[in-house]
């Protein structure tokens, strides 16, 4: 891989000189281009490429003054370095030759020792500058994507892979010049069958990800206390860094199958990447994005990690208070598992996303919490409840959503509680809402609820066939009317009946299984 040549605009009325100006840079290894006029230099500078500029001051028409004026006014092209020769030795023209923009000043006749040490530097300058600018684009353009990534952040449904594909893509994206990215990238995340391994490749702007089968443990490239470690190496260092049967592996594996003359490692025991062949050296600018590429990869790995550990907690104590719960009102084992899942049916059904969804199917299955506060033989007793009573029974939801508490994670349970007795109509309670007074959780779980509660078998009543619950919801009865219901979720319940019947059948056999267990 052979990077390209520095491209030297000389500008000059002189074809003596500009001949004199081949000679040397050519042989030196600068691809050179030749402009007789002012006009002619700044047309060649908006169409192509051009590294640095070697300016005659005394030109017909423009000089040189005024060609370097106009090519630091153009933002796109200030950074062209602009070395002005003249043989004006006067303080005066060095002083309007700086006004003008100039990086350097060589007199004439030239030194062509001098030229080139000139040239040299300020190309060294300005590959520099530009790295630092790339590497800041780069930089400031992940933290951007990272604190827009944290703000709709999923931890449940985070998945590594399609991060690294935006996080890659931001890299890439940030530099159009070739020799300042790499043209692949290995990338390997430890799972539980072992590493996983992906190769991007990047020809040009875009990206194309494929799973590299790849028998490798860069564990073993690690520090010896496992620290993460980065590192940048040319070919000649391979062996020296423990490289080369890796680095072996990859140039004959059919989906490389390239030669890799340069290699940028991060290794860590969670995640690697290896970024190959760079059009030049890379330094602590590329090793920084990178690093930040890995680390922001490996932080939103670890907060998905936490938030599920956090989940599984929050998914035990439920089931410990579901658990007591049904120790005090055994008829109602299964009940808030079918709410559960018929809650999930109606959010389907009325278009709601998998997030709302998945809430919805945990968190309704904490509804009738506030049982605990009414007493046992209350809630078998055979006949209809006197006034004192049904005030105990009215109690249970705010009991309920006291006990759930105000925790954001059960944020959904806490409404329910409180809500699915509402009714549509203002004549639920305990707060006597309205229309759309009542969160939607609410009425959906009140709608599920009051299936179940139909369909279930109680001291005081006998258990509904399915046509029979259906018919009571839709159509009204002495206790249950329709205008009880938001009129949406009561439509996507008549469309989705036939599936409540087979979950409530499914899920009813499961929890007699249990209990005869």
């Amino acid at each position: 891989m052979i990077p390209n040549k520095p491209r030297i605009l000389c500008v000059d009325d002189e074809a003596v000189n500009l001949k004199l100006y081949d000679a040397f840079l050519i042989h030196n290894g600068f691809e050179v281009l030749h402009a007789a006029s002012g006009r002619q230099a700044l047309a060649m500078i908006g169409e192509q490429k051009v590294d640095l500029v070697l300016l005659d001051v005394m030109m017909p028409e423009m000089n040189g003054y005024e060609v370097c004026r106009r090519i630091k006014e153009d933002q796109e092209r200030a950074n062209i370095p602009v070395i002005m020769v003249t043989s004006l030795q006067q303080r005066q023209e060095r002083i309007k030759g700086i006004e003008a923009g100039a990086e350097d000043f060589i007199n004439k006749p030239i030194d062509q020792g001098e030229v080139l040490a000139r040239i040299r530097m300020l190309l060294r300058m300005r590959e520099l500058n530009e790295r630092l600018g790339a590497a800041y684009a780069s930089v400031t353009a992940l933290a951007t994507f990272g604190a827009e990534t944290l703000k709709s952040f999923d931890p449940q449904h985070f998945e590594l892979l399609p991060h690294l594909d935006l996080l890659v893509d931001q890299i890439i994206s940030q530099s159009s010049e070739t020799i300042d990215r790499p043209q692949s990238l290995i990338v390997g995340v430890r799972a539980e069958a072992g590493w996983q391994w992906q190769h991007y490749e990047a020809p040009f702007r875009e990206f194309t990800r494929r799973a590299l089968e790849l028998d490798a443990q860069p564990a073993l490239l690690l520090p010896a206390r496992g620290e993460a470690a980065s590192f940048f190496a040319m070919r000649g260092d391979f062996a020296a860094k423990g490289l080369d049967a890796f680095v072996a592996r990859l140039e004959t594996h059919p989906l490389v199958m390239a030669s890799i003359q340069n290699l940028f490692c991060f290794l860590s025991a969670e995640l690697c990447i290896f970024a190959a062949n760079y059009g030049r050296e890379v330094g602590a600018h590329e090793a920084a994005i990178l690093e930040t590429l890995a680390t922001q990869s490996l932080f939103f790995k670890l907060l998905s990690e936490q938030a599920g550990k956090a989940e599984d907690w929050v998914m035990h104590t439920v089931r410990s208070m579901l658990r007591m719960a049904s120790f005090h009102d055994s008829d109602q084992e299964g009940h808030p598992e079918r709410v559960g899942e018929f809650s999930a049916l109606l959010s389907q059904g009325l278009g709601q996303d998998e997030a709302f969804t998945q809430a919805i199917r945990f968190q309704a299955q904490l509804h009738d919490m506030g049982h605990v506060c009414i007493p046992a033989d209350l809630l078998t007793k055979q006949g209809a409840p006197d006034f004192k009573e049904w005030e105990i029974i009215r109690s249970h939801p705010r009991v309920g959503a006291q006990i759930i508490g105000d925790h954001p994670g059960l944020a959904m349970a806490h409404t329910i509680a409180l809500s699915h007795h509402e009714n549509w109509d203002g004549s639920g309670y305990p707060g006597w809402l309205r229309g759309e007074q009542i969160p939607l959780a609410g009425r959906i779980v009140a709608m599920a609820d009051r299936y179940d509660s139909l369909r279930l078998a109680r001291p005081y009543k006998p258990a509904l066939d399915h046509r029979t619950a259906c018919e009571m919801i839709c159509r009204g009865s002495e206790r249950i009317k329709p205008e009880h219901f938001d009129p949406a979720v009561l439509a996507a319940f008549e469309k989705l009946a036939p599936l409540f019947a087979e979950a409530f059948d499914r899920l009813q056999g499961a929890a007699l299984v249990r209990r005869a267990g």
